[in-house]
């Protein structure tokens, strides 16, 4: 008999859930047969697949040791080296300034290490701020920004507020808003309202009137030389939302060689990625998390991107 207490990371979850990811290594016909045979119970009762699980609550498995050992969750974690510019951290979240060309997560195993998740994981266990032994919660992120996209990426230090942060995306309680230089002079407000699918072959995406919707607010801070500075803010979060918009729009993010086929000689002010900036979050009111409500957080990198932008406004390129 196995027995396991929840902890707060494991709570509030259905009880098949929970075995799931506990028992990572038992495929799902084992661990329906287990609770159709009663092996688990959940403080001395049957435990059903449908149960919640609670913070305290005592689980019960009346497995073999052998089998247990072989369908647990291994944690493969091995401490990596971490460079991260935290600008704000409290118990249940840290906000990280990502450098462009650090991935968010890892795309394949030759990443391990290499990426902002396993680099934020490595520094939380670490410091001893989030326990390395919970099986069934790793410190997560809930914005993703492109490789060669800097800027603020908020992560979870438990599953209570990844749960309100994810919930809080979906509704719109934290606004992002990115800075960005583009080709072409903007007047005006304007907004892009579509629907966009990906390529099947290639990572782009396109418009596609049966795809996703995406809406992006764009405002004019300063122009000059046919350049302007705009600040965007996404009211839907999809990829590459920005950089297909401002492409659509017959003004396309300078660097951007993805979307955009530019005669400009970047190498001069030595631009090698589209300057597209995360630059401001601001946070609504959020379950769990009400005492963020009315913050502002800013990037340390704002500096580089009007560096870029002097740059680019008194004619480098030529």
């Amino acid at each position: 008999m196995i027995e396991v207490k929840i902890n707060e990371n494991d709570s509030n979850q259905r009880f098949d859930r929970f075995l799931r990811k506990y028992l990572k290594n038992a495929p799902l016909s084992i661990i329906q047969k287990n609770i159709r045979k009663k092996n688990f119970k959940i403080n001395d009762k049957r435990a059903k697949k449908d149960d919640f699980v609670k913070c305290g609550d005592i689980i019960r498995m009346y497995i073999r040791d052998e089998d247990y050992q072989k369908w647990v969750r291994k944690d493969n974690f091995k401490a990596s080296d971490f460079n991260l510019d935290i600008i704000y951290e409290d118990d249940n979240i840290l906000i990280i300034d990502k450098k462009s060309g650090v991935l968010s997560h890892a795309a394949n195993s030759c990443d391990y290490g290499k990426n902002l998740v396993d680099q934020m994981a490595s520094y939380l266990y670490k410091t001893n701020k989030v326990n390395s032994r919970d099986l069934t919660f790793r410190p997560s992120i809930v914005n993703r920004l492109d490789r060669n996209t800097a800027g603020l990426i908020i992560g979870a230090k438990n599953s209570k507020a990844l749960r309100s942060l994810n919930e809080a995306i979906r509704h719109g309680k934290i606004s992002k808003f990115y800075l960005t230089i583009v080709e072409g002079k903007v007047s005006k407000d304007f907004d892009i309202d579509t629907n966009i699918s990906k390529y099947e072959n290639k990572n782009m995406v396109k418009e596609n009137k049966d795809g996703k919707r995406i809406i992006t607010k764009f405002h004019p801070l300063e122009s000059k030389n046919n350049f302007t500075l705009l600040e965007c803010e996404l009211i839907t979060g999809k990829t590459h939302q920005i950089r297909y918009s401002l492409n659509k729009n017959s003004t396309p993010i300078i660097g951007d060689r993805k979307y955009s086929k530019s005669n400009i000689n970047y190498k001069k002010i030595n631009l090698k990625n589209q300057a597209l900036l995360a630059y401001k979050l601001e946070f609504g009111k959020i379950e769990n998390l009400e005492y963020l409500e009315n913050k502002i957080f800013i990037s340390k990198q704002v500096e580089k991107i009007n560096k870029l932008k002097e740059e680019v406004f008194n004619g480098s390129f030529n």
